[in-house]
């Protein structure tokens, strides 16, 4: 009896002993696994960030499979690199093309305001002159202590104490720099510059790709317009009639003080306006005296066929209802929608009268004489509130007297399309 308690006192002893011993070592697994879990976490968080921001660069590829305005590529580039980075801003500038004038292009998290200081400078100034000559990634810590940081920027003053601006390349070449910005004292990794160097390198790839889709489309547009002008050509009644209907047009549009985006788009709708007459024959288009109601019917289709002729240009898309809007009345009584006052695109109203006024003040072959300047003036004023707008009709008026257009000016500004424009 005495031998077995003996016995089994042992066994619950080194029992014990075990269990602590198991304790013991658990304590240690986890003292262990939580050392690993520390050296590696870091690590584990980097391949993390590697992941997301491998899927931003990648996220840009897939704009390269369908056709992009450029102004929403560069957008998107900016916006990008922000969250590549993890910055607060972001600036794009690319070179003009003398090679030496630093334009910003695209910008995110940064005020109009503040972009008006820093649009346009020489390559020769600033952080980003280095990176143009050098074609080498430039990163400062401390933009308070960095003398190659110039007033002309003035980011420093805006609270951005950290900088990293890297290169666009293609092909060996320097077509931009882009700069992204920390509010805090910040040094970015040789890791998180060759990330945004690779991005860089995706940037341009797209920028030539935007190029291409740009210059195809613009060939389109060119040949359009060449036909539009070629039909003016072979009637002297219209000749010149697309010139001074966009001299016109963009006369008033600055006195109304259109932003340059709807004034851009405004001398592209003067441009085209007519393009669908490309569609109606020769013998109706100059045909003498009174139309019959079928031929009217036709002509009236000109308008939804300029429409449907500029679809192709994806980056002439806002122009498209304006064309198609253009003989519209503000009474409702015009084609080929009937459209109501506000409802008719407002470049549309302005085009209108500019439209009417050289029908009137240019021979045409259905009326026996042109009207006078003060004729045609007189008729745009007695037609307000019914055939226009009442208030761009006074605007009209008053625009075309101040500028003395009785004489069309013979040099007018040639049509410019920018190949970025923001």
């Amino acid at each position: 009896m005495g031998h077995n308690i003996k016995k089994n006192s042992a066994i619950k002893k080194r029992l014990n002993n075990n269990i602590k011993k198991l304790k013991d070592a658990t304590i240690n697994v986890n003292k262990f696994s939580s050392l690993l879990k520390n050296k590696y976490r870091r690590k584990v968080d980097e391949l993390i960030a590697m992941k997301e921001e491998l899927q931003s660069i990648f996220k840009i590829n897939s704009y390269l499979k369908a056709p992009v305005e450029p102004r929403k590529i560069l957008s998107l580039i900016t916006q990008l690199t922000c969250k590549l980075m993890h910055t607060d801003a972001c600036i794009l500038r690319l070179l003009d093309d003398d090679k030496k004038t630093l334009v910003v292009h695209s910008t995110h998290c940064v005020s109009k305001a503040f972009v008006k200081n820093i649009a346009l400078f020489k390559a020769g100034e600033s952080v980003c002159a280095n990176v143009v000559r050098t074609k080498k990634p430039l990163a400062a810590y401390d933009l308070d202590q960095n003398p190659g940081v110039s007033s002309a920027e003035s980011i420093k003053h805006k609270g951005f104490k950290s900088m990293l601006s890297i290169p666009i390349l293609f092909q060996g070449e320097i077509s931009g720099v882009i700069s992204t910005y920390s509010r805090g004292h910040r040094h970015f990794t040789q890791e998180e510059i060759e990330v945004l160097s690779i991005f860089a390198s995706q940037v341009a790839i797209t920028m030539q790709e935007s190029k291409h889709y740009e210059n195809l489309h613009m060939n389109y547009f060119n040949t359009i317009r060449a036909l539009v002008l070629a039909i003016e050509a072979k009637d002297p009644y219209t000749r010149g009639h697309t010139e001074r209907v966009t001299e016109y047009a963009i006369a008033v549009g600055r006195v109304l003080k259109v932003t340059p985006r709807e004034l851009e788009l405004l001398r592209y709708a003067g441009e085209l306006h007519d393009v669908g007459k490309i569609s109606i024959p020769d013998s109706i288009l100059g045909k003498p005296g009174k139309l019959t109601p079928e031929e009217r019917m036709i002509i009236e289709k000109h308008s939804a066929k300029g429409e449907e002729l500029l679809k192709p240009l994806e980056f002439l898309k806002p122009v498209r209802p304006v064309v198609r809007h253009h003989h519209e009345r503000y009474d409702g009584g015009g084609y080929p929608d009937r459209l109501k006052r506000n409802r008719i695109p407002l470049l549309s109203r302005i085009l209108a009268c500019a439209d009417a006024f050289d029908a009137m003040t240019s021979d045409r072959p259905y009326r026996a004489k042109k009207l006078t300047f003060a004729e045609a003036c007189a008729e745009i004023q007695n037609n307000s509130g019914t055939q226009f707008d009442p208030y761009i009709a006074s605007v009209f008026i008053k625009t075309i007297q101040s500028h003395d257009y009785r004489q069309f000016p013979g040099e007018r500004e040639p049509l410019f399309i920018p190949k970025y424009s923001y």
